[in-house]
């Protein structure tokens, strides 16, 4: 065995093998030793928080090595910086509060070389699945990639966290943005997301639009299909979402929208240019006494048969939300009725 051994040992590839191996080991051994934990944490929580605009404070639990040339962050909470006097208009009372079980992230070499650009990989466990993609850094472009399968909303707490309703299903999503390499703004990609058995509520909603409290029932919007891309001018200027497709086929409503977004740095200055409609199930309205809220008067202007349409204007910040017949109809009948009329 000895003699075996010895008679590797004197081929030049299993000892170049061997110092690779050895060098590497006492490298990931030395980062470990010697990782600067609670400087690293420090300067990402400072980062992040830059990054939010200052509007949350954010802590991270744990910090550690991941895959060797990444870090590992378990437990990172974001909490809402509200004031005393802004406190009261906070649905609650709180500030709203993000929790994320574990973000990792290392640079990516060979990414780095095929795209032309230091590449970061990255992966998000936020409970019921992971959310994984890449993030590039270029002198023409950002590019940043993301990616999820089966995701159990059920399980997650981050979508409710957003959206301050709770969220049921799975959701599978790919998507591919390219933003200027300087400034904020998006400038291309494309979004394709698939859910399946998509719920929401039960919860009350309170919002200054909004002149009382809304009980928003235990609703199921089944199956969701989006496809959408972004488009812009030479340059990256006047960049738009534009909705490709978009619609949702359950239990207790069926949705439909289309139009596009004219996407701002910021995004309540994006101004939408949005049509959509949904059409609801009887009895949903009936068990749910949501006769009120339909027979309100945007509702009535919207409606045609079995449908209620609607159009969204103005910013997402002061949002235009108008009920418009022609909507109620859908984009097919709508592109179609301009044809009949130059045929008459």
């Amino acid at each position: 065995m000895r003699e075996r051994l010895a008679e590797l040992w004197e081929r030049p590839g299993i000892r170049l093998l061997a110092y690779v191996v050895f060098a590497v080991s006492m490298f990931a051994l030395f980062l470990l030793l010697t990782f600067p934990e609670r400087r690293v944490r420090q300067i990402v929580t400072v980062q992040l928080e830059k990054a939010l605009g200052h509007q949350y404070d954010v802590t991270i639990a744990e910090l550690g090595m991941w895959r060797l040339t990444g870090a590992k962050f378990e437990g990172v909470q974001l909490k809402e910086r509200v004031s005393a006097t802004e406190r009261v208009g906070v649905e609650g009372g709180l500030a709203k509060q993000i929790y994320i079980e574990r973000i990792s992230a290392r640079f990516a070499p060979l990414g780095s070389l095929l795209r032309r650009g230091a590449t970061v990989n990255y992966q998000v466990d936020i409970g019921g699945g992971v959310l994984e993609g890449s993030f590039t850094q270029s002198s023409s472009r950002r590019l940043v990639t993301v990616q999820s399968d089966e995701l159990d909303l059920r399980q997650s707490t981050l979508l409710a966290s957003l959206l301050g309703i709770p969220v049921f299903g799975q959701l599978d999503t790919d998507i591919e943005l390219e933003l200027h390499p300087s400034r904020p703004v998006l400038t291309g990609g494309e979004i394709a997301l698939t859910g399946r058995q998509f719920t929401v509520g039960p919860t009350t909603l309170n919002a200054d639009s909004l002149p009382v409290a809304l009980d928003v029932p235990m609703t199921n919007f089944g199956n969701i299909v989006v496809r959408a891309h972004v488009e812009s001018d030479e340059g990256g200027k006047d960049p738009r979402l534009v909705i490709d497709e978009f619609q949702t086929r359950g239990r207790d409503i069926n949705t439909e929208i289309w139009g596009h977004v004219e996407l701002g740095a910021q995004m309540g200055r994006s101004r939408p240019r949005l049509e959509m409609r949904l059409q609801v199930n009887e009895e949903y309205v009936t068990a749910n006494s949501l006769g009120v809220v339909f027979n309100m008067a945007e509702f009535r202007k919207g409606r045609h048969q079995d449908w209620y349409g609607f159009t969204l204007g103005g910013t997402f910040q002061d949002l235009a939300f108008r009920g418009a017949a022609t909507a109620a109809r859908g984009p097919t009948e709508q592109a179609a009725e301009p044809a009949e009329e130059a045929q008459d």
